[in-house]
């Protein structure tokens, strides 16, 4: 027995001398050493067992087709290989690099925001376990910008192709993407925001939310007339938000790999696709106008400042939230007090007017998404205010919902939570707007990052990530967050590449209804169930199906879902004649005059 103990000591101290030999390091090291080429080993044979199975890793099949013992076998032998590798550098990029792919993997096999969390959970320990912040990485100060580039073409094809596909198989409807096609034919035409089917009749979009920021995409309609135009040029003015951060980072002298690092995140932000998805809204110019605002304020340039604080107030009236909170901050950060404190003056000006206008002259100001904290039905902003001096706890039970939670989530663990990670207070007064217009209100779709709601807080947040990291220098931080950006934005948006296939096969039905809208004149009153309105948006007069109480020439019913609100029953009558029908896809009527 003490042969045999002493054969096995000797044989144990070979393999360890042999390992020592290889790495060229000391006993401390070996043990790290040898778990991460282990982990690798594992990571690597997992992920060729998902990418290889018929069956998806949560379905029982999948763990009958993988054998234990084959698998161990082959985790044993690569891991021997990989102790042969003595590039520490090579073994951890590599480790991420296959971490956060077996993490994509499982993903397409089981997209859901949850199972993400867990996965960036997952590539995150993996990160700080294995010394990820002794990869270095020099760039050409060039790389930055060619980069930046490349990431707005990228989401401008994927986002503006997406919503265009979704567009031309008749799946956009009237809110709100037929309204805005409706109001830039009529600016086309007339120079004037008019719109017949945001309110059941013609009005100025102006009279709901006042955005004479659309004026700055009429130049590019004009030459390209269609709504598809829309579509892409609304996917371009958000990514172009990546030039102005570029910017700021530069400023704030971060290298270039950590710029490019943060145009992903940028460009994956989990809102600013889910935004773009419900199609081209004014909220969608926050994101790039925030940020050359803010980069303004940091250069102390008076006019640039003062123009980008006007084409940001132009966006919404409660654009002048983001411009007063700008402004705010950088009047107790900065010495340029005379042209900040003009700033603030003028968002709150501008606030005050606007608002009163529309009170005046439009549907008003939309107090109601507040109305959890207007308790005695005024309607009255001075009333919101009372409620929150009187009730502070009140309102942390409003933001801190469980379905807000996810919103919160989704905003910042893209961001590692970087936005908190500082000791300087005046830098919470930017979190301002993410706690007012997206989770104090109780108005659902504001704290939903599947729409417009999170372009102007979520730029914010990315500009507070970029001025706490400049000064923690931590580039596992930013590591993890450029790997959760990539995980979230994957879970969330994957799918959507599958609409290319769905489109193709969806053809028939496409020219069906494509040869239905062809019967209608192109002057023509038109009433049209919502997801076929958008493709009759471009004429003066078009009324949505499910809420006109308006008369058209030509009625056309969607029947590819049933619904409660209309039905094709109701028109079969001697008023209405039935120029094109085709079963379970689109009905079309003309109404006759009775003599």
């Amino acid at each position: 027995m003490k042969k045999l103990f002493s054969k096995l000591k000797d044989k144990a101290k070979k393999i360890k001398d042999y390992i020592k030999s290889k790495v060229k390091a000391p006993v401390r090291e070996l043990v790290p050493y040898l778990l991460v080429r282990l982990l690798l080993a594992w990571i690597l044979i997992s992920l060729f067992c998902i990418a290889s199975g018929k069956a998806k890793f949560h379905e029982v099949l999948f763990f009958q087709e993988v054998s234990l013992k084959v698998q161990l076998t082959a985790v044993f032998v690569l891991w021997m290989i990989l102790c042969k590798v003595g590039d520490g550098k090579f073994v951890r990029v590599l480790l991420i690099l296959a971490t956060l792919g077996y993490s994509l993997l499982a993903l397409v096999g089981y997209g859901d925001f949850s199972f993400a969390v867990g996965c960036c959970v997952f590539v995150c320990l993996v990160i700080f376990f294995s010394h990820a912040d002794r990869i270095k990485l020099r760039l050409h100060k060039s790389v930055p910008w060619i980069f930046g580039i490349l990431l707005i073409l990228a989401f401008t094809n994927f986002v503006g192709g997406i919503c265009c596909l979704y567009y031309k198989n008749h799946w956009t409807s009237c809110y709100d993407f037929g309204l805005f096609s409706q109001m830039f034919h009529y600016m086309k035409e007339t120079g004037q925001a008019l719109i017949t089917c945001e309110r059941d009749g013609l009005l100025s979009h102006f009279a709901v939310h006042f955005s004479p920021i659309f004026y700055l995409l009429l130049p590019v309609y004009m030459l390209v007339p269609k709504p598809e135009t829309l579509l892409v040029m609304q996917a371009l003015v958000v990514a172009s938000g990546v030039i102005p951060l570029i910017l700021i980072c530069k400023r704030h002298k971060l290298s270039n790999a950590a710029i490019c690092a943060f145009s992903v995140v940028y460009t994956l932000y989990p809102c600013f696709p889910g935004g773009c998805f419900t199609y081209i809204h004014e909220n969608n110019f926050l994101s790039p106008l925030v940020l050359w605002l803010v980069y303004f304020c940091e250069k102390g340039k008076a006019l640039p400042k003062l123009i980008f604080t006007v084409l940001l107030l132009c966006v919404k009236e409660d654009a002048a939230v983001y411009a007063a909170v700008i402004s705010l901050y950088f009047l107790f950060t900065t010495k340029n007090y005379k042209c900040n404190l003009l700033m603030l003056i003028m968002s709150v000006i501008w606030f005050v007017v606007v608002t009163n206008y529309l009170s005046k002259h439009g549907d008003g100001v939309m107090t109601y998404r507040y109305g959890n904290y207007i308790f005695d039905g005024s309607n009255s902003l001075w009333t919101m205010i009372g409620s929150i001096i009187k009730n502070p706890v009140y309102v942390l039970q409003q933001c801190f919902t469980k379905e807000k939670l996810t919103f919160i989530l989704q905003m910042l663990l893209p961001l590692m939570f970087m936005p908190f990670m500082t000791k300087k207070l005046t830098r919470y007064i930017l979190v301002i707007p993410f706690l007012l217009i997206n989770l104090m209100t109780n108005y659902q779709y504001q704290f939903d990052i599947g729409f417009q709601y999170g372009f102007g807080s979520g730029a914010l947040l990315i500009y507070l990530s970029v001025i706490n990291y400049s000064e923690l220098e931590r580039p596992k931080l930013l590591l993890c967050s450029l790997c959760c950006s990539v995980i979230v934005f994957f879970g969330l948006y994957y799918h959507r590449l599958d609409y290319r296939e769905k489109y193709e096969k969806n053809a028939h039905e496409r020219e069906v209804i494509d040869a239905a809208l062809e019967v209608i004149p192109k002057d023509a009153s038109v009433i049209s169930s919502t997801f076929l309105l958008p493709n009759l948006s471009q004429r003066k007069e078009v009324y949505e199906l499910e809420y006109t109480k308006q008369q058209a020439e030509y009625y056309v019913l969607d029947l590819r879902y049933t619904t409660e609100e209309y039905n094709i029953s109701d028109y079969l009558n001697p008023n209405f004649v039935l120029p094109f029908y085709e079963e379970g896809v689109i009905a079309v009527f003309q109404r006759v005059e009775q003599e």
